[in-house]
């Protein structure tokens, strides 16, 4: 009976990975039972005969190691069951012992996030393949040949929580909010670094710097820093301030005698150099006319493009500019009627009328033509563009001129070199102004071109020399010119998305006419370092000789980061303009309502990337700095950054106020 009921409930149980093992170890303690129970081979009966006892090996249990004895005596009788029972009752001791074993042995693994998997990659490259690096080192570096393991049975466990530092947690927490965001924006690469009251506590990379090549970003990855350039400047510009080698309130053509004088309204004016690092020149930025006046006319159209130029036209100029060759007209015609059809467009003579005007420009014709035809919904409105030989579709959203995309624009795209500043003038000096100097605001790079030539007059050097001296003190090591020709290691590549959102390898431009207002490369470990030289000169009081002395005073970086009147921009909810900073001041206005926190920032759009680099200062308490400075890049163009910027600094400050306290 114990045998059908020991071997009914193995028949149930499910076969441990260490069955064969263990089961040669309850076959030993059967064999150890039976031979304590059954000393000698034969036995004496009563009559003093003497009957052998006879042993066989039982061959109807799957098992042929397991030992049987056959006797007659009583005694073997009684211990026959006996040792039966004792043998299942330790198999099934050992079983569950092993299961237990096992179980305490995985669940360590997944703890650990560590584990043996089919799947390997092995590490072929050169050097380490950093996946990901940080300071508290909470992410490995797999050294030449070590294999990288895939989990493929379960998923990647993090570590348990409990085992992680205040510090390490806050680290984790970053890393998930920066991970979901980049998959939120579709960048293929995106670079962090933080430094929390001046030292580095953590740096990381997610995605690919090359995509083609299968580099992944790293923390020494170098891309385009786009506008923070200005910023860099600004410093520069601030300590020929300082030395009293210029006057923030001087008028550029002392600086500049060549650059025209300027008139608004018939009027003649003058811009200071004051009004140029705050946006309220009047200088034109990308775009060739003013997008504050509703029915103004395109100012200035000609681009600087020796392949193609487009010229718009309103319907007032179409008897100025009629083509001059009848064949061209039947070609145009017939094009016109091409679109109208693809587009399902009535004619009818009853129907509402619009003019729609098509323009044709190539490198020595420009032709346009106006048809009347009826608008069927005006929500989902096409509009078609010929340029040269392409065919460009796009839905009418019926944006206002501001709100259009600013990538669209031509000038992003230039790609002649400008081998100095004065050649980068002549772009848009001849332009007239958008507004009166002081009057207005209008955010402009070429502004910040003409910043650049002032810098030239007032050090008497040329102006990369004296970003390059800028550099070299500040300790910016990975800080360059965005140049094409020179070898510059870690290098990113750059991309955009196509309107199939595919991505695509950006086009190649030449920023050589933006220097100053957006023509630099960097890593977030110098930007960083730069931020905190900000931060540390806008906290160090000259009167302490006990500590060096910050790059600027700090009554000059109060003045850079104070808002100026009249720079508020409509979706800046919290924020207006300094001199060469966007800062953002305390801010409450309703009881447990929105807070805004004192910080000053700038951001960055180029072709094919976007940067940040944000600075939330504390109060300082005796050490300086005190604060949390965060830098961004990104190798795709237009994503907006800094709102996730400021929620890292955040996160880190409040994980510091927890640990000083």
């Amino acid at each position: 009976m114990l045998r059908t009921v020991f071997h009914q409930g193995l028949s149930r149980c499910v076969p441990h990975p260490h069955h064969s093992q263990l089961l040669r170890f309850s076959s030993i303690a059967i064999r150890k039972d039976k031979h304590c129970l059954v000393p000698s081979s034969s036995t004496s009966l009563p009559n003093g005969h003497v009957q052998k006892s006879h042993r066989q090996y039982s061959t109807d249990h799957p098992n042929n190691s397991r030992l049987e004895y056959t006797g007659s005596t009583n005694s073997q009788q009684y211990n026959k069951p006996l040792g039966k029972l004792l043998g299942a009752i330790g198999t099934v001791a050992v079983l569950g012992f092993g299961t237990i074993l096992s179980k305490s042995k995985e669940e360590k693994g997944s703890c650990d996030g560590e584990g043996d998997h089919p799947l390997v990659e092995i590490c072929v490259n050169n050097e380490e393949a950093e996946v990901g690096k940080d300071v508290v080192g909470t992410k490995r570096s797999h050294k030449c040949g070590e294999a990288i393991v895939i989990p493929q049975t379960r998923p990647h466990v993090e570590p348990c929580d409990e085992k992680l530092s205040r510090h390490e947690q806050t680290v984790k927490k970053a890393r998930q909010i920066l991970r979901r965001f980049a998959e939120e924006v579709g960048a293929p690469g995106l670079v962090v670094g933080v430094t929390v009251n001046g030292k580095q506590v953590w740096m990381d990379g997610f995605g690919f710097a090359d995509l083609e090549n299968g580099v992944r970003c790293s923390p020494a990855t170098v891309m385009r820093i786009a506008s923070i350039s200005k910023s860099l400047t600004m410093t520069a510009v601030a300590k020929l301030w300082e030395d009293g080698k210029l006057d923030l309130d001087d008028p550029i053509q002392k600086y500049i005698p060549d650059f025209p004088k300027k008139t608004y309204n018939g009027e003649e004016v003058t811009i200071t150099i004051r009004q140029l690092l705050s946006h309220k020149s009047g200088i034109r930025h990308y775009k060739l006319y003013d997008p504050q006046k509703k029915n103004d006319k395109k100012k200035g159209c000609a681009q600087r493009n020796d392949d193609s130029k487009i010229e718009s036209q309103t319907s007032s100029d179409k008897e100025k500019e009629a083509p001059a060759d009848s064949t061209e007209n039947d070609k145009m015609a017939k094009q016109v009627e091409s679109l109208k059809e693809k587009a399902g467009v009535s004619t009818e003579s009853e129907a509402k009328k619009e003019k729609v005007v098509v323009t044709i420009s190539g490198e020595n014709e420009t032709a346009s033509c106006s048809k009347d035809v009826k608008q069927e919904e005006s929500k989902n409105k096409i509009t078609r563009c010929l340029c040269g030989n392409r065919v460009l579709r796009r839905k009418n959203k019926k944006k206002k001129d501001e709100e259009e995309d600013e990538f669209d624009l031509k000038e992003y795209y230039i790609k002649e070199e400008f081998e100095t500043i004065k050649d980068a003038l002549k772009l848009f000096q001849d332009d007239e102004l958008f507004f009166k100097p002081g009057e207005g605001y209008l955010y402009t790079t070429h502004g910040w071109t003409v910043v650049s030539a002032v810098v030239e007059a007032a050090a008497q050097q040329p102006f990369i020399e004296v970003m390059g001296r800028l550099f070299y003190e500040l300790g910016l090591s990975n800080t360059y010119l965005d140049v094409a020709l020179p070898i510059i290691h870690n290098r990113a590549s750059y991309y955009v998305r196509d309107m199939h959102g595919r991505l695509k390898n950006a086009p190649y431009v030449d920023n050589s006419y933006k220097w100053a207002g957006g023509g630099f490369l960097s890593t977030v470990g110098d930007l960083c370092k730069f931020g905190n030289a900000m931060l540390y000169s806008s906290q160090q009081e000259s009167k302490d000789t006990a500590r060096l002395p910050g790059y600027l005073k700090a009554s000059t970086v109060q003045q850079l980061w104070a808002p100026v009147n009249g720079t508020k921009h409509k979706d800046w909810m919290d924020g207006a303009y300094g001199m060469g900073w966007t800062t953002v001041a305390d801010r409450q206005l309703h009881a447990f309502g929105r807070k805004s926190r004192r910080h000053a920032l700038h951001t960055g759009g180029a072709v094919g990337a976007s940067s940040v680099l944000l600075v939330l200062p504390q109060e300082p308490n005796g050490d300086v700095p005190q604060g949390v400075v965060v830098a961004l890049l990104a190798n795709m163009q237009g994503v907006s950054m800094s709102k996730v910027a400021l929620e890292v600094a955040e996160l880190f400050e409040k994980n510091s106020v927890k640990c000083s306290s």
